[in-house]
């Protein structure tokens, strides 16, 4: 009995153990890739309903219809950002032009014919009369503000290139994970929830509760995007600023960033008309951004859209979807209420079993 007993002890801590290591070593091999494989499961769950569609009609092509709908998702995806891409790329050479012709109308070739300019002079010999800053040290003082000024926007002009290429190859390893989610991702949810100490019914209500949730949120979010950019159009519009369907557009897109989302849109609009002394349009765009577009869409309809009443409270949601952000950023609108609903299942998992265990101990 005692060797059985070792025997059993000796495996479950080389099992621990082993488990532990090959996790670790799993996770330093993954963890570059964990932000596409979260990406490309949350698709993948988001359009079950399209992929069930496909393999009833095509149950001998399992490879052809995952290729199709891939296919399709990547479509889907890129023709509205290249969309984007180009009318924003469109108004911002635009802009560029306007700017260019009126600095050479103004004989502007260099940051010193900016400063000698009337307006911005007089601004400057304000600010310096108010410092108490004599004119020698004023001048040192923006030239070193202009030399870093110049080496931050090369830093951060770096960084927008590698940003921009990071995000291209994580969209194509997405896609690429997702033709074999589509593929074999039933398998694959089937053998990690058959690791689960509950039942066969219990397992089955857990894999529909979560795919239920994720597609609801993937849906929410998008639509409070749309709502957010829509909105936002309109304020821009009644304040009177040129390209409102652009603005909107930039505005919903920005809705989904965890830091700044709407505000990186409407805030430079209402600072524009304020320089502007348009103070009116100014208060009223301010307003609309940070009420309307901002903190009733975010803090209101966004936990309302991606709300499952039978699987978390309006709260839980509420809570994950904020807390998720903290944590891990965008992907956190899903890994928020999603831990949430794994623990609120596996507390009511333990309960169930101690449930069970109760009546054969009271005898």
């Amino acid at each position: 009995m005692e060797r059985t007993d070792g025997s059993r002890l000796y495996t479950v801590i080389f099992l621990v153990l082993a488990a532990l290591g090959v996790g670790y070593v799993c996770y330093r091999v993954l963890a570059p890739f964990l932000a596409a494989i979260a990406w490309a499961v949350i698709l993948a769950v988001a359009f079950q309903g399209p992929w069930g569609y496909l393999e009833r009609r095509m149950p001998a092509r399992r490879n052809l219809a995952a290729a199709l709908l891939t296919l399709a998702v990547a479509i889907l995806v890129l023709l509205p950002a290249a969309l984007f891409v180009g009318v924003l790329a469109s108004q911002t050479i635009d802009v560029a032009n306007r700017v260019s012709s009126k600095l050479s109308d103004l004989h502007v070739r260099s940051f010193s014919d900016v400063v000698a300019l009337p307006k911005v002079a007089d601004a400057l010999d304000g600010i310096r009369s108010r410092a108490g800053i004599s004119k020698p040290d004023f001048e040192k003082l923006a030239a070193g503000f202009v030399a870093k000024a110049s080496a931050a926007a090369a830093r951060v002009s770096g960084r927008l290139m590698l940003g921009a290429f990071d995000a291209v190859l994580t969209f194509v390893l997405v896609i690429f994970l997702l033709f074999f989610l589509f593929k074999d991702g039933r398998e694959m949810a089937g053998a990690v929830f058959d690791m689960l100490p509950t039942d066969t019914a219990g397992r089955r209500r857990l894999s529909g509760s979560l795919q239920a949730m994720l597609a609801a949120i993937f849906r929410g979010s998008l639509l409070c995007a749309v709502v957010q950019g829509a909105s936002g159009a309109i304020g821009w519009w009644i304040a009177g600023l040129p390209s409102p369907a652009l603005a909107g557009a930039a505005m919903g897109v920005l809705s989904l960033l965890p830091v700044g989302g709407t505000a990186i849109a409407w805030l430079p609009g209402s600072i524009y008309l304020w320089s502007a002394n348009r103070v009116g349009p100014a208060v009223f765009l301010f307003l609309w951004g940070l009420v309307v577009t901002s903190f009733l869409a975010d803090n209101i309809l966004r936990p309302l859209l991606i709300r499952r009443s039978e699987e978390l409270s309006t709260l839980a949601v509420f809570l994950g979807v904020f807390g998720g952000i903290a944590a891990f950023g965008l992907l956190g609108i899903f890994i928020g209420p999603v831990a949430l609903a794994l623990a609120v299942t596996l507390v009511g998992v333990i309960r169930q079993a101690a449930g069970a265990e109760r009546p054969a101990a009271a005898p």
